[in-house]
């Protein structure tokens, strides 16, 4: 059947129209995303959505461990993960929590400096450099708009304050809708 996809960029590539979803595994493939961390929350393991995205996704490994404000312990356990499971690039799905808690995941998978140090109010987005893993975000809600943003709001262990971290490079490779 024909599927009625539409294609643009503002800057991130933006896929969206029915049936949308069914192109992830050529999508996963064309930009050599073998192993890909596949960032969720519990609400969607448990609906059943995150094995669904994961079948798509052969070889992915899922963290759902992400709170709905993230935080930077989310992301360093999801680092964690990242390297236990050897993944080389990131699978978001979710909402803005779960798109942010990826980006900062995929930012520290190649950056090591701690997050406090990516701060924007401390000009932090300078020290970010476009050496990123692929990424791909599937927004499972309207309104935040993190898939095509260029932000990550996590809040800081040391401040215990939701900090931006924003950098054009935090931008998914593609958003599919």
């Amino acid at each position: 059947p024909a599927m009625n996809l539409s294609t643009f960029s503002f800057p991130t590539t933006i896929l969206y129209g029915t049936g949308a979803i069914d192109r992830l595994p050529s999508e996963l493939n064309s930009r050599q995303m073998r192993r890909p961390l596949l960032v969720t929350d519990h609400g969607l393991v448990r609906s059943g959505i995150a094995k669904k995205i994961q079948a798509l996704a052969a070889g992915s490994a899922v963290f759902s461990e992400v709170d709905p404000n993230p935080s930077e312990r989310n992301v360093k356990a999801g680092l964690a993960f990242f390297q236990q499971h050897d993944c080389d690039s990131v699978l978001a799905l979710g909402g803005g929590s779960v798109i942010d808690a990826a980006k900062a995941i995929r930012l520290k998978a190649t950056h090591p400096l701690d997050l406090a140090e990516y701060d924007d109010n401390i000009g932090g987005g300078d020290k970010i450099h476009g050496n990123l893993p692929p990424s791909i975000a599937i927004p499972t809600t309207a309104g935040t708009g993190s898939e095509v943003g260029r932000a990550a709001v996590i809040t800081l262990a040391t401040t215990n304050r939701k900090t931006v971290i924003f950098s054009p490079y935090l931008i998914p490779d593609l958003a599919i809708a």
